[in-house]
Order: structure tokens, then C-alpha cells, then sequence
């Protein structure tokens, strides 16, 4: 009787785990498909409006290609396709016809190869493209449809080898058709258009819930309806369903933000959905977070973040516009040479260095929700500021550039949002040139007032061997925070390195004299050569680690088109007003201020020569920084903010 008990029980156990065996494959199977859905328009309204059985992730995708101005829909989807930005000329995309082996085969897409080969040589043999990668390793792809998305179908041929060149907008024959398609694909592109009809959003809504075992993306082509505004060029929603992921609001690697992903992120979630290696692409995969979050709640954190950083955009504008005009006023005045009013200069700029302090300081209430609070709040501040202490007769350059240093340090270190919800620090998730970390204006902050708080903490000290362990402590510190592990700001963390060193000959030397200053600067340019090789290839993630993987998937070629491209962004940024105007402005100040006040520097390196070592540090580490960065000449203007109002403060002083 035992015996037969414990057989009974065996037999069970047994097919217990059979059961759950074939169960487990069955779901597999299904969750392995997956539909990417590309409409011509979705935005927040529509995806309120639908009411799908299951709980989805939302957020934005930035769509930018490598053309910043102009973002061609074959750049858009050979971007999602490779995995990273491209370009190519709008027009190349001819159409679908169908071969005699029934094969989906898109017309123009020679001329599409060709291109990519002609702007960078080799591209369609060195890189992977989505079709390609997948077919290697056994994943198929298929398509519905008929207009320029089937380019993330297609093979390096042109080919897609499942599918239906046509769409119609029929439930029963929507559902017929995917299925018969995922007979033999795994991953089905479906190009949508709802041409503003309900009945079609009502059958949209009805075919996610068909196949709500499968996973789920949903994009538009074009930026339409509730988030279309003349601000934002490329964000788009992006709806995504994963069996296996916990909904929540969207994020990747590549942006380091919540709500926010690439259109570069699309094929490294779909290569880990089917769990496929791609050396290639640069994208990240797609995660979620939000605990379970409602599709209202979502809907409207994504809203908050459009709507945040449109208002941003006004917001850095009005203050670029501020510190444009103060510096033109000045020009102005000092070219007239009808009056110096240095004392009113001195505390226009420093202004600026308060209302610098005061938005990140501010950051944490974030203000940016409404323009006009945060524009008046930061205005009325620094005006009340600015005027009491003009009457108590109390100098500000100290204090502000020390606790805007400390504030920035603690942002970048523990609440990289503050940096983001000041008007310097703001990224332009839109424009898409960086997601995350510091900006060059934010940098070029940071490193200006690190050389303030040092000669700060130096004049404080008398004992040479505290100054030294302060300098090389500070120094990592002010280092780490621009490397990729944080700020992610490679020219400001080679800078950062220069000036380490700098200091270094500084403290070590104590003649300073045109020999001297010779062999720092060639001490600076020597460590800065030297760690350019060094961080390349280390750097696990970030700004560095994109450079690199260019240099060596695509060779010189890469590296002397690199090089061409920044110089002709930083000449164009040289050389266009209003920045070009300040530039020269502040060049002029310092040429004026070497030559006509030769007696006074004489009478200042006497008695305060550790100030003149901060505002020649600050002026070269500001030319370091312009030669680095293809927006330099903005970090330079900030940078020289803080210079300039100690030379016109020495200039006060001493005249």
C-alpha cells in the first residue's frame, strides 16, 4: 500500500513539472513576439482615450538624427534601424513592391546604402542592423504596411521576408493578418495611420487588446495633436508593454532622466527582449519605473516633464538674454569712453554670479512650472540682494561663487535635478545634444568658481603641507565630479586635470616669472594630451565611451570627421552673434586692462599676488575649455563672468 502511494505521488510530481514545462514554453512563445506600432500621430489625449486590459509604461522619445535642423524621416527610422544617428537626404524612400518570390521589397533603398556609406565609409558592412542582427540569430521580422517605416524591417538588401505591403483599417482582417504573419516572424513592425479618425483609434484599442500576451511598442512618426508645439521639434510619447517588465514611467542609460528615452533605445530593448548581443549600437536598453503606476498618473508626469522643459527653454533664454545685454551695456559704455562707471559694471555682474547662486539654490522648490514665477522670483532676489549689500557695503564676490561651487557639488554628487531646474544647468532634452550631466555653461560654472574656492581656502591657511593635502583632495573631488561617472562632461574633466596640475607648479614653485608660466602651460597641455589617451578607452559609460566606440568601429576616418565637425560648430558658435559679440568683448576687456593698467598689475602682484594667479587660471582654463567644446564660446563668456568682475573690482580698487 506504501509502495503505491509513493508511485502515485511520483507519477503527480512528474507530471506536475511536465505541465509546468509545456506551460512555461507556451509562455515564452508568446510573450517572445512582439509588435512595434508606428502611427502618424499619437499624443496625450489618444493614449488617455484608450483603455487597454493591461497596465503600460509611458514616456518620451527624443527623435533627433544626426542632423540637428533637418530630421528626415529615412534619418528617423535607419536611427531606430542602426541602433544610432544617422543622416540621410529626405526623398530616398520610393516605396513597396512586391518580388516573385513574394518578398517585401523597398524601392530606393540603394541609394539609402550608398549614402550612409558615403558619409561614413563602410557604415552598412561595420554596423548591425536591426533585420540583419535578428535573422543572424534566428529572430524574424515582418511588416504591415506601406510607407517609410518598413526601413526598420528591412534587411541590408532591402528586403523583408514577411509581411503585407498594404493595411486595412478591418478588425477581423488586422487580426488575421498578424497572425498569419507571426506563423513565421517573431517581431512584427506595423505602420499605423489614424488620420485624426476615432473609429480608428476605437480599432487600435481593440487590436492592443488582442495581443495583449505579446510585447507592445507604440510610437508616432511625427510630433502631433497636444504635445506639437514650436518648442519641441523631436519629443514624442512612447508606449510600451512588456508581460515580463513592471509598468511605470520610461527611462534608459542613454538619458539618465525620467520620462525620457531615444529613439536610438528602441533596438537595444528589442535585442534584450530576445536576448541578442549587439556590439554595435549605442542606444540603451528601455527601463521602467513607478511601482504600478495608473495610465492617468503617467499621462500626466509626462505631461509635467513637456511641459517643464518647454518652459525651460523660455526660461534659458530670457537669462542668456540677461547676460548678453548687461555685457553689451558695458561694451558700450567703455567704447563710448565717455564715462568708466566701474562700480555700476561691478555689481551688474554681479548680478549675474547672484542670479547664478540663486537658480540653483532655488532648484529644489522647482519653480520652472510657471515662466513668469520663476523669472520674477530670480529678478526680484538678486535686484534686493544687489542693493542691500551695496548698502551695508558688503562685497559679494566671494560668497556667491563659494556656495554656488558647494550647491553645484552636492547637485552633481547627490540631486543631479537641481542642476537641471537652473537656467544655466538646463539640458535641452528637445535639441537632444545631451541628455544628462553637466552642461558647458553648468562646467565652465563649476570650474570658475573651484579655482575661486581654492585660492579662498588657501588665503586661509598658512601651513604649506594643509594647503597641499587641501589642493589634492579638493581637486579629486572638483575631478570625479566632471569624469563620466558623474557629470560626464569630458572637456571640462580634462580641463579639470590641466588645472590640477597647474596648481601643482603653482605650489611648487614659488618664482613666477615668463619662463615659468611657459612650462605650465605646457605641463597643462602635456597631462591634458596624455589623459585624452588614457580615458578614451576605460570609460565604462557616457560622453567618452560614445567617442571611443565611433574611433573604433568606424577608424580615421571617424576621428578627422570628428575633428572637422567640432571645429566647424565651434568656429560657427565663435562667430555668431551674441555670443561672438561677449567673446570679443570680454578678449577686449582683458587687452585693455593689461595695457593701460600696467602700473596698477604691478602694484596688485605686490600685494595681492594670489589674485592675479586665480584670474589667470580662470581666463586659461576658459580658453582650454572654448577649444574643447563645440558650444566653448558660451562656457568661455560664463567662465569670465567671475574674472572680469575681479578685475574691474582690483580695477576700483586700486585706481
Amino acid at each position: 500500500m506504501e509502495f503505491k502511494v509513493k508511485k502515485i505521488l511520483k507519477t503527480l510530481f512528474f507530471t506536475f513539472i511536465i505541465l509546468l514545462f509545456i506551460n512555461t514554453k507556451i509562455s515564452a512563445a508568446s510573450t517572445n513576439k512582439t509588435i512595434v506600432i508606428v502611427t502618424d500621430q499619437l499624443d496625450f489625449s489618444t493614449i488617455t482615450n484608450l483603455q487597454t486590459d493591461y497596465k503600460i509604461s509611458l514616456g518620451l522619445m527624443n527623435t533627433r538624427t544626426a542632423n540637428v535642423f533637418d530630421n528626415s524621416k529615412e534619418s528617423y527610422f535607419m536611427t531606430i534601424a542602426a541602433g544610432r544617428r544617422v543622416e540621410l537626404e529626405k526623398g530616398l524612400f520610393k516605396g513597396i513592391r512586391v518580388d516573385n518570390q513574394k518578398n517585401l521589397v523597398i524601392e530606393g533603398y540603394d541609394q539609402i546604402i550608398d549614402q550612409l556609406d558615403k558619409n561614413y565609409p563602410d557604415f552598412s558592412k561595420k554596423m548591425e542592423f536591426l533585420a540583419d542582427c535578428f535573422k543572424k540569430n534566428g529572430i524574424k521580422v515582418g511588416y504591415i504596411g506601406n510607407d517609410i517605416s518598413s526601413l526598420m524591417a528591412a534587411d541590408k538588401n532591402g528586403k523583408i521576408y514577411y509581411g503585407y505591403p498594404s493595411i486595412e483599417y478591418e478588425k477581423n482582417w488586422m487580426i488575421e493578418k498578424t497572425k498569419d504573419t507571426f506563423k513565421n516572424a517573431d517581431l512584427l513592425i506595423l505602420s499605423y495611420n489614424i488620420h485624426q479618425d476615432e473609429n480608428r483609434v476605437e480599432l487600435l484599442e481593440e487590436y492592443l487588446n488582442e495581443f495583449s500576451e505579446y510585447c507592445i511598442m507604440m510610437f508616432p512618426s511625427n510630433v502631433s495633436g497636444d504635445v506639437k508645439d514650436i518648442r519641441n521639434t523631436t519629443l514624442v510619447p512612447f508606449l510600451y508593454y512588456n508581460p515580463n517588465k513592471i509598468p511605470g514611467i520610461l527611462s534608459s542609460d542613454s538619458t539618465q532622466r525620467q520620462g525620457l528615452i531615444t529613439n536610438m533605445d528602441v533596438f537595444p530593448e528589442l535585442s534584450d527582449i530576445y536576448h541578442i548581443e549587439v556590439p554595435t549600437d549605442i542606444g540603451h536598453k528601455i527601463n521602467a519605473s513607478g511601482n504600478w503606476e495608473s495610465k492617468e498618473n503617467l499621462v500626466q508626469k509626462n505631461k509635467n516633464l513637456l511641459e517643464k522643459t518647454l518652459n525651460f527653454i523660455i526660461i534659458k533664454y530670457i537669462f542668456h538674454g540677461i547676460v548678453v545685454i548687461v555685457q553689451l551695456y558695458i561694451i558700450y559704455d567703455l567704447c563710448k569712453k565717455r564715462h568708466t562707471y566701474y562700480h555700476r559694471y561691478y555689481w551688474l555682474l554681479n548680478g549675474i554670479i547672484i542670479s547664478i547662486f540663486l537658480s540653483i539654490f532655488l532648484a529644489s522648490f522647482r519653480l520652472g512650472k510657471s515662466i513668469l514665477l520663476y523669472v520674477s522670483m530670480i529678478l526680484f532676489l538678486t535686484i534686493g540682494i544687489v542693493w542691500l549689500m551695496e548698502r551695508k557695503k558688503v562685497p559679494p564676490a566671494i560668497f556667491f561663487p563659494l556656495a554656488t561651487n558647494i550647491l553645484l557639488l552636492i547637485a552633481v554628487f547627490f540631486q543631479p535635478d537641481m542642476i537641471y531646474h537652473s537656467f544655466y544647468g538646463f539640458t535641452n532634452i528637445v535639441s537632444g545634444g545631451r541628455f544628462y550631466g553637466l552642461n558647458n555653461e553648468s562646467m565652465g560654472i563649476l570650474l570658475a568658481t573651484s579655482i575661486i574656492t581654492f585660492f579662498w581656502i588657501k588665503s586661509k591657511i598658512n601651513n604649506k603641507l594643509i594647503v597641499i593635502g587641501a589642493w589634492i583632495l579638493y581637486f579629486f573631488i572638483i575631478i570625479l565630479a566632471l569624469s563620466d561617472s558623474y557629470a560626464s562632461n569630458f572637456g571640462g574633466y580634462l580641463t579639470s586635470i590641466v588645472l590640477f596640475f597647474m596648481i601643482f607648479y603653482i605650489l611648487w614653485n614659488e618664482k613666477k616669472n615668463r619662463k615659468s608660466f611657459f612650462i605650465l602651460v605646457i605641463l597643462g597641455i602635456s597631462i591634458f594630451i596624455v589623459n585624452l589617451l588614457g580615458e578614451l578607452p576605460n570609460s565604462p559609460i557616457g560622453h567618452a565611451k560614445g567617442l571611443f566606440f565611433r574611433l573604433h568601429i568606424l577608424g580615421m576616418y571617424e576621428f578627422i570627421d570628428m575633428i572637422i565637425k567640432k571645429v566647424k560648430q565651434l568656429l560657427l558658435t565663435a562667430i555668431s552673434p551674441p555670443w561672438s559679440v561677449v567673446f570679443a568683448f570680454q578678449i577686449y576687456f582683458l587687452r585693455d586692462f593689461i595695457l593701460n593698467g600696467k602700473i596698477m598689475i604691478e602694484k596688485i602682484k605686490k600685494e595681492k599676488p594670489d589674485k592675479v594667479l586665480e584670474i589667470m587660471m580662470i581666463w586659461i582654463s576658459a580658453i582650454l575649455v572654448f577649444v574643447l567644446n563645440d558650444t566653448g564660446s558660451v562656457a568661455f563668456v560664463y567662465m569670465n563672468i567671475y574674472s572680469i568682475t575681479q578685475m574691474i573690482y582690483l580695477k576700483e580698487l586700486y585706481q
